[in-house]
């Protein structure tokens, strides 16, 4: 019932019936609760701090997803089309495909569709970073359909990033997007944990260059690169193309003059796909019969062209030198191009491989790829080059061409068959192993390369065992340490080490994923507010936070040191890029 206390024109009651059905419901009015599911629930604001949004940044390309998905949402290019205002119908125009000369941009090819060069000199910076913006929020609306409220940021970004690059990055993100943090992961450790290993040498065949960085355990311990990378083989192919569609065009003129004109032949987006279709590589030409490999399915060259280009237009056999026609577009006026097949794979030879040239033209930064594979493996150490050998990870662009895997990995096995693992190199150490004589005569002299008396081991028991110093003895073998390690080692499988082996992986942007979902920190976590007041120069140098993290470690123990670090950074650092 209600309450009587007051005047009766005020009392709600009068105005309102009395309900009649269910006496135990109060009169006053009052508003039903509803239980909301928490399916169904506002989603907006404690969906945007959950969630975490994985982009992986390269010179063409941005892939953007969220934490826990197997691949990304979006990948987008930084190309000459992506780049068009709001508005701009200029595509659709009937007349637009032919006019592809008016739209070249650079002086470089391929450069109007390169997001940075690692050439800071001529780099617009401002330019880089209002990329970047319009690329990650094209992500945001079209393919991800979140909208711009502040979320957690993980960057998988190379590790060779020169760092006022990096800063344009973070600056841009934190300006225009305002993530709370935004944590920094390195490619190859991400490469690595996608493939589901722990050590791996990771070849990353790139667009201006190739990286290859081992990996030992999560931690990069080494790291080589060269310029021969996909841009490289895109030139070739151009000019391959251009001298078999105009043979005399480059004759009688200037270096620029004829780099003018054979940028007008034919586009660099036709190029591309011709690249994509049709560039292979040959196999290792050996003598005898090559030994099946454990890493790479063997298969004949020939085999694997006839399953692959059986729609184009071939004429002739398998047995000699295929012809394949070749419609082009955008020449003038457009053609069929009718070239050898095994054309297309000197764009290849000349680029990665370098065939016909020595060893000594080379310069530290131009190696070969097979060479600067044997290179990065000759100078670790021999416990994790044998991890690592069996490891190799082929990724980036230009690692899809058909062939090219197998070729480096037979080119690989043939340098150490014939040098082994000694850096040593010269006319006199071939001599050594090649020629008998010089053998026979260190033979007699009692000393063989290694540097231990031969001498010794013409002379009786006794007395070598007194001349032999202990350090060189074979130990003794433990029957008891042999029996322990069979019993340890029963339902373990055995380590896969010691031989060349390729592992196949799902790509940075998956092991970025995957780690944040399994919530691992990254070393660089880097917060909105710190990075906005101080900007890089605020990042802790590695002294001072190995320092602090000891002082914390001391003090108040590991699980008080961990909840300090959580609760405030008040020490960043910027990692591998600092």
């Amino acid at each position: 019932m209600a309450s009587t206390s007051g005047p009766a024109h005020r009392s709600v009651a009068n105005i309102r019936p009395q309900p009649t059905v269910n006496q135990s419901t109060p009169g006053s009015p009052h508003t039903p609760l509803r239980t909301i599911s928490s399916a169904y629930g506002s989603p907006s604001a404690l969906r945007a701090e959950e969630d975490c949004v994985v982009i992986e940044l390269g010179t063409r390309c941005l892939r953007a997803g969220f934490a826990g998905e197997a691949v990304p949402k979006a990948a987008i290019g930084f190309g000459p089309e992506e780049q068009r205002r709001p508005g701009d119908y200029r595509r659709w125009h009937t007349d637009y495909e032919k006019d592809w000369r008016q739209r070249i941009q650079g002086d470089e090819w391929g450069k109007g569709n390169e997001l940075w060069q690692l050439d800071l000199r001529g780099v617009d910076l401002g330019l880089v970073g209002d990329k970047i913006e319009r690329a990650v929020r094209e992500a945001f609306t079209k393919y991800l359909l979140i909208d711009s409220r502040p979320r957690r940021m993980v960057l998988a970004l190379p590790s060779m990033l020169p760092l006022p690059l990096l800063s344009t990055v973070l600056d841009s993100l934190f300006t225009n997007f305002q993530p709370p943090n935004i944590s920094l992961m390195s490619s190859p450790a991400l490469t690595t944990v996608a493939a589901g290993l722990r050590s791996a040498l990771i070849v990353d065949i790139g667009w201006t260059e190739t990286i290859i960085t081992g990996v030992y355990e999560f931690r990069e311990v080494l790291s080589k690169r060269s310029i021969r990378a996909a841009k490289l083989h895109g030139e070739e192919m151009f000019k391959m193309l251009v001298d078999a569609i105009s043979p005399g065009l480059r004759k009688n003129d200037t270096e620029n003059e004829a780099v003018e004109k054979m940028r007008q032949v034919i586009s660099f987006e036709e190029c591309e796909d011709i690249i994509a279709r049709m560039a292979w590589c040959k196999g290792l030409k050996t003598d005898g019969a090559k030994p099946v490999a454990r890493g790479l399915t063997p298969v004949v060259e020939e085999d694997e062209l006839r399953s692959s280009i059986r729609s184009l237009n071939l004429t002739g056999g398998t047995e000699t030198d295929s012809v394949v026609a070749i419609p082009l577009r955008t020449t003038t006026p457009p053609r069929t191009l009718h070239i050898p097949f095994s054309k297309l794979a000197e764009p290849c030879e000349t680029a990665f491989l370098a065939s016909g040239r020595p060893f000594q033209e080379f310069d530290d930064e131009e190696l070969p790829l097979h060479l600067l594979v044997y290179q990065s493996l000759l100078y670790l150490p021999v416990d994790i080059r044998s991890m690592c050998m069996a490891r190799m990870v082929f990724v980036g662009g230009g690692s899809k061409i058909l062939g090219l895997k197998e070729r480096i990995l037979d080119e690989v096995a043939a340098l150490v068959d014939n040098f082994g693992w000694s850096p040593v190199r010269g006319k006199a150490v071939d001599q050594l192993r090649f020629n008998p004589k010089m053998q026979n005569r260190q033979q007699q002299a009692g000393y063989d390369p290694m540097g231990i008396k031969t001498s010794l081991r013409t002379q009786s028991k006794d007395s070598a065992e007194e001349a032999v110093p202990t350090a060189l003895l074979e130990q003794e073998a433990d029957p008891i340490d042999a029996q322990l390690q069979q019993q340890a080692s029963k339902g373990t499988k055995p380590l896969e080490s010691g031989y060349l082996r390729a592992v196949d992986s799902l790509g940075a942007w998956s092991g970025a994923s995957l780690l944040s979902q399994l919530k691992v920190p990254a070393v660089s976590v880097i917060d909105r507010d710190q990075w906005l007041t101080y900007g890089a120069s605020g990042a802790s140098k590695e002294l001072d936070i190995s320092a602090n993290i000891t002082t914390k470690r001391q003090s108040l123990g590991g699980a008080a040191a961990f909840k300090s670090g959580a609760a405030e950074r008040s020490s960043w650092t910027l990692g591998l890029w600092a």
